[in-house]
């Protein structure tokens, strides 16, 4: 036998000191995230103290306007001017009588746009006979159980949730109403009643205050349902509802998980619709989209353990995270069936008005990326109350950065220029693709480093982008257009924690114009034709309808002025078809990664300037291609709710 080598020292030095290092820099990856996480709660600290002094000075204002008020009414000039109006005030009244009355009438005619557009859309008398006849006929009437828990509710509230139920056009449900310990007499009194109403309803009690997640366990042991879904003790279902989830699961026999759009339920009547993608796993992370109304298999709850206490106020959020690691057949109902109240201590007003809600959600995002084996760190946005995940990045993976020279020598310097000075990503290579046009390399070169690559073909961007890919041997590749400018040290490194994922194949930034609106926040297809940027030309700050502008989510393309992807899934998906124009290369590519079941993922938080001059013309021949390619795709793009605008893609509702 050959004697073996024990290690030398040196080698041996060097994996310690290459292990340290590597230690040090993810230390320091996570000081920097800390960092910024409290900076951002600084500023939100600081705009609310901004806030409170503005309240403080108005109030001063008031009090000072109320003093002067009782000075005048005590005033001998106010004296006399009540003895000179008296023959005039009978009038003056009997009118302001009048006016209130009127104005009271007003309002209850007033609706909103939403209102009109939902009572032309909710289902009428005509329609729940004909869902009564078709329920009849399903080859499959599964028995749906609601569990309703119920703590010291307004009695008044929950007859509105019971009577919801009683209306419904499917008939096959049982309601499982659990008291939660509740101690008002009314309520008490009235709980025996509501259950007498109708066999159906089960009425059980917890003995005790347990909180919602035992009550809705309780509830669980109690269900004979094959499907659960769940009622809060004062919200209100559409009459639809479960003739919805059974017409979905009749259409779509093997789906596990069922979620409709919802809107909520104010002091003047139905508002803030909140229109859903389809499964979005990146916007689940940012908030729970899903919310209500949602129906899941009794077995598949059972096999995720039920509710867990520990995230109580956010305990659905926690449930539907463990039933998402177990199934990914989940059907999304867009339809309005579910109303959820706004009161004076329901989230549903805002999330402040639970605090422990973000801090249970926050946990429970956390739990679910530790099951999943991703080391990552959750923090709140503060701007929209939503969440941000930062994943950790083991090892910076090679980027080659392919910049085709399209916009001239001064754009390409301002785009290398802050790209290198501003660009914190430590590993990255820059590769810039020019045409023989323009053999000699600019003299603003000479100070970066980077990689010249001549193209020999007369060709345009595509060609180009594809050139500059095959000439590069990293894994990872960036495609960026030169009048791109840099303007966050973190863009690239938040960029690549998406396009690490496995089941990430594209990653977009947020693209903004130098007057300070968004160029690109993802792109829809099917929308002004073939397919347009998301929220172009809002604010750069603006929350977007339902937060979408300013929270990770998945969508279905991403503009290739600055995308990222592996190349194995480039190649995988053919790269760019040069056949199209530059203004559809990145719906075809995207569409294409996507297809071969790979999600496209726009990240807020990578922001960058986009100083190009865009040509409005339509590229004819290029969406006839994309027409024919993608027609199924183009008909609904599965993370734009078929209810809105098909002119614009700024997520408004369709007014038809």
């Amino acid at each position: 036998m050959c004697p073996v080598s024990p290690p030398s020292s040196d080698s041996f030095d060097s994996d310690i000191a290459a292990k340290l290092d590597a230690e040090v820099r993810a230390l320091q990856r996570a000081f920097d995230i800390r960092g910024a996480e409290l900076e951002d709660a600084h500023r939100h600290i600081a705009a609310l103290e901004g806030k409170l002094l503005k309240l403080k000075e108005y109030q001063r204002e008031l009090k000072k306007l109320k003093e002067e008020r009782r000075r005048l009414r005590k005033s001998a000039e106010r004296r006399v001017g009540q003895v000179l109006l008296a023959p005039y005030r009978l009038p003056t009244r009997l009118a302001k009588s009048v006016w209130k009355k009127f104005d009271r009438e007003r309002q209850k005619r007033a609706t909103t746009e939403y209102q009109k557009w939902f009572e032309q859309h909710r289902a009428n008398v005509h329609d729940f006979e004909r869902m009564r006849d078709q329920a009849r006929t399903f080859a499959s009437q599964p028995l749906i159980s609601i569990i309703t828990p119920a703590f010291d509710t307004p009695v008044s509230r929950l007859e509105e949730a019971v009577q919801s139920v009683l209306a419904q056009a499917y008939e096959n449900w049982e309601l499982l109403l659990i008291d939660d310990g509740s101690t008002d007499p009314d309520l008490l009194r009235v709980l025996p009643h509501l259950a007498g109403r109708d066999r159906r309803i089960v009425l059980a009690n917890l003995g005790k205050h347990g909180g919602i997640s035992a009550a809705s366990n309780r509830g669980l042991d109690l269900a004979r349902g094959e499907w659960i879904t769940f009622l809060d003790h004062d919200d209100v279902l559409e009459p639809d509802a479960l003739f919805q989830i059974v017409r979905a699961f009749e259409m779509h026999p093997d789906v596990d998980l069922i979620y409709s759009d919802e809107d909520k339920l104010g002091e003047n009547g139905f508002e803030a619709p909140l229109f859903k993608p389809d499964w979005s796993p990146d916007f689940f992370l940012s908030y729970n989209y899903v919310g209500h109304l949602t129906a899941v298999r009794r077995e598949l709850v059972q096999k995720a353990g039920g509710f867990r206490s520990q995230f109580d106020s956010a305990q659905d959020y926690d449930l539907f995270f463990r039933v998402t690691e177990l199934t990914r057949r989940i059907h999304h109902i867009p339809r309005v069936l579910y109303h959820w109240r706004r009161s004076e201590s329901s989230s549903a007003i805002s999330v402040r008005q639970k605090p422990e809600q973000l801090d249970a959600s926050r946990r429970a995002i956390e739990d679910h990326l530790k099951r999943r084996g991703e080391a990552a760190h959750v923090a709140v946005d503060w701007r929209t109350h939503a969440f941000r995940v930062r994943r950790e990045l083991p090892e910076p993976t090679t980027i080659s950065i392919i910049i085709p020279n399209s916009h001239g020598d001064e754009a390409l310097e301002r785009c290398i220029e802050s790209l290198t000075s501003k660009t914190n990503y430590p590993n990255y290579e820059i590769l810039i693709v020019r045409s023989n046009n323009s053999p000699v390399s600019p003299p603003c070169l000479s100070r970066f480093p980077h990689r010249l690559l001549q193209f020999s073909v007369a060709a345009d961007a595509l060609a180009t982008k594809n050139y500059g890919a095959k000439e590069s041997d990293a894994a990872w590749l960036l495609f960026l257009d030169d009048a791109v400018e840099i303007v966050d040290p973190e863009w690239l490194t938040i960029m690549a924690e998406h396009v690490q994922r496995p089941e990430v194949g594209a990653v977009g930034a947020r693209l903004l114009n130098s007057r300070g609106t968004v160029e690109h926040a993802g792109i829809v297809v099917g929308v002004n034709g073939t397919a347009q940027p998301a929220f172009c030309g809002f604010p750069a700050e603006h929350s977007g309808t339902n937060r979408q502008l300013q929270v990770t989510r998945n969508c279905s393309a991403v503009s290739s002025a600055c995308m990222l992807t592996r190349r194995e899934v480039f190649e995988q998906a053919g790269g760019f078809d040069e056949s199209l124009s530059s203004t559809l290369d990145d719906v075809d590519l995207c569409l294409k990664i996507h297809r071969a079941d790979y999600l496209i993922v726009y990240t807020p938080f990578a922001k960058l300037y986009w100083h190009a001059t865009h040509d409005d013309k339509q590229d004819a021949s290029g969406d006839a291609i994309l027409r024919q390619r993608w027609a199924n795709v183009l008909e609904r793009d599965p993370y734009y709710n078929p209810n809105l605008s098909r002119e614009r893609a700024d997520f408004s509702l369709e007014l038809r």
